[in-house]
């Protein structure tokens, strides 16, 4: 079942409590590096977690990718360090709306699996915005969007995770972004079935 947790990602990493985490890299992500293409240049992975993500664009890439993992938790950031290093992925501490140095206009690629989500509704267009800004001009977005997180337990409008519609993607990102594609995934987590939508978006 789903579950209304708090958004104090730093407490829920100190006290290993993530049940988003599901050790592995998401299965959306791994079929698109095994069946369409693995992504090289400069990726970002904003809301990384502990890296599986991060861990797996770096191995598809091969050397020609540098995938960049961020997160606000600095145990989180920490905990990365437990991982076996498996190419050029690097783990910053920080804000994807306020970003690091050096990151603005600066990635090839972005993967968003789990920040979207994660954030309170309301900040979307800011989403929408840093996701921009982060990306150089004709930069991609490859997303793995949460349609229906809802249960008995967790109705609409709590969360996280919080769900969203094709028709309020397209509103939210179409200002700065052409949507190129868009697919449900035949691989998800259990539970995710049919709930979730890909897509792929490119900076104007």
């Amino acid at each position: 079942m789903a579950q209304n947790i708090s958004t104090d990602w730093e407490q829920h990493y100190q006290e290993k409590n993530t049940p988003w985490d599901k050790g592995k890299a998401a299965p959306g992500l791994d079929a698109f590096l095994r069946d369409r293409q693995a992504l090289s240049g400069r990726i970002l992975v904003p809301g990384c977690g502990l890296g599986h993500d991060v861990r797996a664009l770096s191995t598809a890439g091969g050397n020609g990718a540098e995938a960049i993992g961020l997160d606000l938790s600095p145990t989180a950031m920490a905990q990365v360090n437990e991982f076996p290093k498996v190419g050029r992925e690097q783990f910053v501490t920080g804000d994807y709306f306020d970003l690091p140095e050096g990151f603005s206009d600066s990635f090839d690629w972005i993967w968003e699996h789990t920040c979207f989500c994660a954030i309170d509704p309301s900040m979307r267009e800011a989403y929408v915005k840093a996701s921009a800004k982060a990306l150089k001009k004709g930069g991609k977005l490859l997303a793995v969007f949460y349609l229906d997180p809802y249960d008995e337990e967790h109705p609409p409008g709590e969360g996280p995770p919080h769900g969203c519609s094709l028709e309020e993607l397209e509103k939210l990102f179409t200002p700065h972004f052409d949507i190129i594609e868009h697919w449900q995934p035949n691989e998800a987590y259990p539970g995710r079935e049919k709930k979730e939508l890909m897509m792929i978006l490119q900076k104007r």
